[in-house]
C-alpha cells in the first residue's frame, strides 16, 4: 500500500491538482487584465500627448499663465500614466504588488493638485473671490505630501531595497 500511495503522490504532482490549475487560470486572467490596462493607459497616453502638442501651439501664439499651466497640468497626467504603466510592467515582472511606485504616483498626483490650487489662488484673488476654501485645501495637499513621503521612507528603508525596481 505504500507504493500505491507514493505513485498517487507523484501523480498529483506532475498534474498539479485542482489548485495549482486554478491558480495558473487566475494568474492568466491577471495578466491579460494588466495588457488590456496597459493598452487602455497607452491609448490616453496618446490623446493626451496630442492634447499637449496642441496646448503648447496654443500657448506659444497667447503666451497666457493659463495655458501654461493647462500644458504643465497634462505633462504631470503624462508622467503618473507613465509611472502607472512602468508599475505594470514590474508588477507582471515580478508576480506581485510592490508598494513603492503607487507612493510615488501618489506624490506627483498631489504636486500636480497644488500646482493647480496654486494656480487657482492667483486666479480668485484677481476675481476677488474669498481664497479660503483653497488654503484649506493647500493644507490638507501639504499634510498629504508629508505623509506619503514619510511612507515612501518607511517602505524603502523595510523593504531592503533603495529605489532599484526594474522590470526589465
Amino acid at each position: 500500500m505504500h507504493m500505491a500511495t507514493q505513485r498517487r503522490t507523484r501523480a498529483s504532482k506532475r498534474q498539479g491538482g485542482p489548485v495549482e490549475s486554478a491558480r495558473s487560470a487566475l494568474r492568466l486572467v491577471e495578466i491579460g487584465l494588466d495588457l488590456t490596462l496597459a493598452a487602455v493607459l497607452m491609448v490616453a497616453v496618446l490623446i493626451i500627448g496630442g492634447e499637449v502638442l496642441h496646448e503648447i501651439v496654443v500657448g506659444l501664439q497667447s503666451g497666457s499663465i493659463e495655458a501654461a499651466l493647462k500644458i504643465l497640468d497634462r505633462v504631470l497626467l503624462l508622467f503618473i500614466i507613465a509611472e502607472l504603466i512602468y508599475t505594470l510592467r514590474i508588477s507582471l515582472a515580478r508576480s506581485q504588488l510592490i508598494l513603492e511606485p503607487f507612493l510615488i504616483i501618489g506624490l506627483v498626483a498631489v504636486v500636480r493638485r497644488i500646482l493647480i490650487a496654486t494656480a487657482q489662488v492667483e486666479q480668485w484673488l484677481v476675481a476677488e473671490r474669498d481664497i479660503a476654501p483653497l488654503l484649506y485645501e493647500l493644507g490638507a495637499l501639504a499634510g498629504l505630501v508629508l505623509s506619503l513621503a514619510i511612507a515612501l521612507s518607511l517602505a524603502r528603508k523595510h523593504s531592503g531595497r533603495s529605489s532599484d525596481y526594474e522590470a526589465d
